[in-house]
This record gives structure tokens, sequence and C-alpha cells, in this order.
């Protein structure tokens, strides 16, 4: 099989669209034909060696880690799904050398479901990275109806996801985008969309329960005064100051800052799945790629202002 690999920490030139045995399943594992697969900035940032600490001894490794397709085969203890089963999961995207860019994977079945058949293949395949991130934030957050939600990045994959899953919530929701975000985000229904460009959110009168920087480019310090007494600051791109923000805040004050990595999760995912088919989530893939055009797609995330998903598609619709 083909897939997306490099050897070395580097820019997009060191991707390589490699031949790889076809893989085995082992125990409680599944393998899928990928027909979607999803990219997120971790994906540049682990190639970039941004995470080296936690990758140290497994490289070559693959790319991507968000994926949906049609089961193939399926290892000793696999009781969920079976051969033919369509399905929308995740892999590991720091422990395992395997990854989702690729025409077949293989990945536990605990962190994949069943995909509907009213949900697409690239719909579902954009699911599990972005939702389950945007999800696990606000639910450590303290999202309840009533609050008032500030997402920066709103227009992003996370910050896609965190909107709508706040309004689904009941929050009253202000999401900050660039001016080229602006028509992706009104699709969305935000109560409020500010451009950053034009209105300087940082100074705005109004305090908010949570503010959610779902595009890692803001501090603590920054938004300090827009917490309501008692509010949440979460940050789904941490470093060091963040953590160290964290634990002196437990000590010194009632508002919290909290650091946020995804943990991928089965539960999340069939939630997500599930409004996702239903329709309560609306879909925000906004480009579906080739696979040889994934060095490019990772340039141009890596610069910033992506809206919604980009997905790459390997295969037509079974």
């Amino acid at each position: 099989m083909k897939a997306w690999t490099f050897a070395r920490y580097g820019g997009p030139e060191v991707l390589e669209w490699s031949d790889l045995p076809d893989p085995v399943p082992g125990k409680g594992e599944i393998v899928t034909r990928v027909v979607a697969a999803a990219l997120n900035p971790l994906d540049w940032k682990l190639r970039a060696g941004q995470y080296k600490v936690m990758t140290a001894g497994r490289l070559p490794r693959g790319v991507g880690y968000d994926y949906a397709g049609v089961v193939e085969a399926v290892g000793e203890g696999v009781t969920r799904l079976k051969p033919g089963d369509a399905v929308a999961g995740i892999v590991n995207p720091v422990d395992s050398r395997n990854a989702a860019m690729a025409e077949r994977v293989c990945a536990t079945e605990a962190l994949a479901t069943v995909k509907p058949a009213a949900l697409s293949f690239p719909d579902a395949a954009s699911l599990p990275g972005a939702g389950i991130t945007a999800v696990q934030a606000l639910r450590e957050a303290g999202l309840a109806a009533g609050q008032r939600v500030l997402v920066v990045g709103a227009a992003g994959g996370v910050g896609s996801f965190a909107v709508q899953w706040a309004k689904i919530a009941g929050a009253h929701v202000t999401a900050v985008a660039s001016a080229g975000g602006q028509a992706f985000l009104a699709g969305l229904s935000p109560d409020r969309a500010i451009d950053y460009s034009v209105t300087d959110w940082k100074a705005l009168p109004e305090r908010f329960d949570i503010v959610f920087d779902a595009s890692g480019t803001t501090t603590f310090p920054q938004c300090r005064r827009l917490l309501a007494p008692g509010g949440a600051f979460v940050h789904s791109l941490p470093g060091a100051a963040l953590y160290c923000w964290s634990w002196w805040m437990k000590l010194t004050a009632k508002e919290r800052v909290m650091p946020v990595m995804e943990r991928p999760n089965l539960a999340d995912l069939q939630a997500l799945v599930d409004m996702a088919t239903d329709g309560r989530l609306k879909s925000v893939v906004t480009r579906v790629g080739r696979p040889e055009e994934v060095p490019d797609l990772q340039r141009e995330m890596a610069l910033g202002h992506n809206r919604g998903k980009i997905v790459v598609r390997f295969a037509p619709d079974p």
C-alpha cells in the first residue's frame, strides 16, 4: 500500500509517498481501507519536530490521525466491528508510527465507531481530532447554558466545532476570526462575530465565563481581563508558560487557566458522530484534496488562516 511518511524532522519536503506492506491487525485492532482522512495542525507540528520529546525513537512514522473508511480485516478480540462496516476513527497521534494519510490504516477498535450512511466519509473524517478537542476543552471549562463564551480562532477546525458545541449547550457565543473567515463563520450562527482586523477583541468591555483560544495565538495575560469572576481561560495548544499560569492561578485566584490537549475518546467521538448525523452539528469541511496534495496542504495549514477542516480523499465512496 501507499502512505505518507517522514523519516526525519523538517518542512513538507521531508514527506514521502512510501510503499509499505499491507497492515495486519493485531489483538483488538482493525484494518480499514481509508476513504477520507483529515488534516490537523498537529500533523505538521509533529513533522517539524515540535514534539520530539513525545515522539523520540518513533521515526520513520506516518502522517495524520483522523480517518473514515471501510473495515477490511479485524484482529483477535474485535467484537463491535466487522469487515464491510463503514467507520470513523482516530489513531493516537503520539504513540503510533502508523497513521491515517494512507490507503489503509491499522487502528484500535476502541477508537472507532460505525459511520451512519447519512454521514459522508469526508464529514466523518473531519470529526475526531478537532471535534474531540473542542468538546473536551469546553467540558473541562464547565460549559453550561446561559454562559458567555468567547472563541478565538473560531473559523478554524477546533474553533468551528467549539462555536457549535457551545451554542448547542445554550451558551451565548462571541466568535473571533479573520476577515476571510467571516462568511464561513456566519454559517455556524454565533451570537456575535468579530473580525479581528476591524475590532480589537482583547479590549472588549464585556466579561466572559469561558475564553477559549482555539487558535493557539494568545497568552493568558492578554486575555485575563476578559474573564468574569471564576471564569476559565482555555488553550488547546499549550506551552510551558501556560502550565505555570495554571498552577499559579490555582493558588492565588478564582479564575482558572486550563491547558487542554486532546485525549482520544470513543464516547466523545460517538457523540460527535450522532450529532453530525442528525444535523445538530453542521459540516465544517471546506476543502477535499487529493493524496498528492498533502505536502502543499500542510504548508498552507502552517501559514494559518485556514477555515474549517481540510480532508484528503484516498478512495471513492464504496
